[in-house]
């Protein structure tokens, strides 16, 4: 029993770090993502700040709407490595083809030759089976029937990534639909061996603190200026 409790003790202090890691987190992306200079811009509820492991990969997923332009910044520890990997998908129902097979057990017919195919056979003997001409052998066979149909299925869509844009951890856009979109954050492996949950794998030790550290989303929004002449006329 003692060695249990100091089991309990030692897994608890090993912990702590981790916990209060976390809880430092919480607000990272207030204190560490840079603002946008332009004052128009304020910040947006949906901004997120987690703890991250080495060779790990979160989404968070949130709702843009019509009418408005977003600014995206991103912020991480440096002991997270570098160049952060940043994609941004439309999540959208979409029609799609689906074919259903269906699977049932059916009785195996065979002709009455010898009734010349009117009748059923039972031994030696002919019945009449109003036409059928076929007789039920005992034996089954299962049949397979297939059916189209059109569903409706939530797929990701890619609308941007930044391993195209020079590894970038800025985005600005303007946004003509409201819709949801999904932010997934790709941390380098780092050639570390723990993984994202915080217990590596087969040994069950808690990884380093050195292979974690805290991401920061800071989304800011401000209604779309207008452009161009507007409300003149002759």
């Amino acid at each position: 029993m003692k060695s249990y409790k100091k089991l309990i003790l030692a897994t608890a202090i090993a912990l702590t770090p981790i916990l209060s890691f976390g809880q430092y987190c919480n607000y990272f992306h207030e204190n560490f993502c840079e603002p946008a200079e332009n004052e128009m811009y304020k910040p947006n509820g949906q901004s997120k700040s987690a703890l991250f492991g080495k060779g790990q990969t979160s989404e968070l997923s949130v709702i843009v709407y019509k009418g408005q332009d977003y600014r995206i910044s991103l912020c991480m520890d440096e002991n997270l490595g570098s160049g952060l990997e940043f994609k941004v998908y439309e999540s959208k129902k979409v029609k799609v083809e689906k074919v259903y097979e269906k699977k049932e057990m059916e009785d195996v017919y065979a002709k009455c030759e010898s009734c010349g195919g009117t009748g059923t056979m039972d031994g030696d003997n002919c019945w009449d089976c109003n036409g059928s001409g076929q007789v039920a052998t005992g034996d089954q066979k299962e049949v397979i029937t297939k059916e189209t149909k059109m569903v409706e299925e939530r797929q990701k869509i890619l609308l941007y990534d930044n391993t195209q844009d020079n590894m970038a951890t800025e985005l600005e856009f303007t946004c003509e639909t409201t819709q949801r979109l999904i932010f997934e954050i790709s941390v380098p492996d780092g050639g570390g061996s723990g993984s994202s949950k915080g217990i590596s794998k087969g040994k069950g030790k808690l990884m380093k603190s050195s292979d974690m550290g805290c991401i920061g989303i800071l989304i800011e929004h401000m209604t779309t200026p207008i452009t161009g002449f507007y409300g003149t006329g002759f």
